[in-house]
């Protein structure tokens, strides 16, 4: 009996009216068909480059409208990120500095100017996952088998969701931030992009280990000749979604002592954790206030104790334990059929089962190792011209790194 199958199932994205002509029950099928196809292109395909080289004309308050479509149909499937005051403010900053500051040079200003475009595209507005024409009743069916160890967290968010489907207004809506605790390699990292991939949203990943200051979250400050924008309005500028999912990785690993500092990421996480404070969010780069109240917060750490106290406050825990084996073959399982439909892979080529099932019996093998192993075999099955894909077994000690998924 074949356990893996290795010939990727079918997808079928149809357009908007044909869509709209399906039975309910097949739109939703169809819904969830087309988020998981463009999420994997997203994850896998190299990103668009923003076009700064002929960047459009600057959007003042009188021309970065919305788009047409009546205010209340627009709060009733979209949230408002940037507003025009906002952003026509960070817009006369930014001249000014271009004026008096000889240390930023033509490059930056031109690069913070796209980025206000961006930012002011759709007039600001951003859709939001939970409302809209195409609504999605549950986007999180269906991962009980592959995600039984996360079967808590799945019944919170799922709560989540569906209070946020009953908001009047789509704005007023969020999913609060999580915390999964565990240890390292039992998939937590995985899940959270699988929840991304469920829900058909952009992903970004911060590492707190290491980090010594904030200003990967919340961009480098104005007057730095060099300034750079955050990964917060990364996300929300660049993307169509008031909601994407920003995965704070290894939260355990920012000193708690740190937080006596105004510039540290612990300090710019708990204004991200706490909505009020998110709704009045601000890109040092560019000086712009955002609402980023509705972003979706995943935190991973190994060990809750070292984590700061206030930041705990902020947050819901949920403890996970290893994958059982019957997990661990529907995780490789899933990892198969994602890594065909994003390569290109002859039809000969076939997975060996009795090393995979020898892999996902191993006791003391992780899930990342798991999958670094599948990526070992696909690479040396193609490099060698062979027709079957062999998991060959960790070097010794090598489960023990803490690297990839966590």
């Amino acid at each position: 009996m074949t356990r893996y199958r290795m010939t990727p199932a079918p997808r079928l994205v149809l357009d908007r009216a044909k869509r709209e002509s399906l039975d309910p029950i097949d739109r939703v099928a169809e819904r969830y068909e087309h988020l998981t196809l463009e999420n994997l292109r997203s994850r896998f395909a190299p990103p668009a480059e923003p076009a700064t080289a002929a960047p459009e004309p600057a959007a003042g308050p009188e021309d970065s409208a919305a788009p047409e479509m009546p205010d209340t149909d627009r709060t009733r499937h979209m949230a408002r990120v940037f507003s025009p005051d906002a952003i026509a403010e960070a817009r006369e900053l930014l001249g000014a500095g271009g004026k008096t500051d000889s240390k930023r040079d033509a490059a930056t200003l031109a690069r913070s100017s796209a980025a206000l475009d961006r930012a002011s595209r759709d007039g600001g507005w951003r859709s939001v996952p939970w409302a809209g024409p195409m609504e999605i009743a549950d986007p999180f069916s269906g991962m009980g088998p592959q995600f039984a160890n996360f079967q808590e967290v799945i019944a919170h968010v799922r709560q989540q969701w569906t209070l946020a489907r009953h908001a009047r207004c789509a704005g007023a809506a969020r999913i609060d931030p999580i915390l999964l605790v565990g240890t390292p390699g039992v998939g937590k990292s995985y899940f959270a992009a699988a929840i991304a991939d469920r829900i058909g949203e952009r992903l970004s990943i911060f590492s707190a280990g290491g980090a010594q200051d904030a200003m990967q979250l919340c961009g480098t400050d104005a007057r730095w000749s060099n300034a750079r924008t955050g990964i917060v309005f990364d996300l929300l500028a660049m993307g169509d979604s008031a909601a994407p999912i920003l995965v704070i990785d290894e939260l355990d690993k920012l000193s708690p002592e740190s937080g006596g500092n105004r510039d540290t990421p612990i300090n710019t996480l708990l204004d991200l954790f706490e909505s009020d404070s998110a709704r009045h969010y601000r890109d040092m780069s560019l000086q712009l206030e955002m609402d980023a109240s509705r972003i979706i917060v995943v935190c991973t750490a190994n060990e809750r104790e070292r984590i700061s106290p206030p930041l705990l406050s902020r947050l819901t825990e949920f403890y996970i334990k290893a994958p059982s084996l019957e997990q661990r073959r529907l995780i490789l399982g899933g990892y198969l059929a994602e890594f065909l439909v994003s390569h290109e892979c002859p039809e000969t080529l076939t997975l060996d089962e009795a090393s995979a099932e020898a892999a996902v019996a191993a006791p003391d093998l992780d899930i990342r190792e798991l999958l670094r192993m599948v990526r070992v075999g696909f690479a040396s099955a193609l490099a060698n011209e062979s027709d079957r894909v062999t998991l060959a077994p960790p070097q010794r000690g090598a489960a023990k790194r803490r690297i990839g998924f966590t």
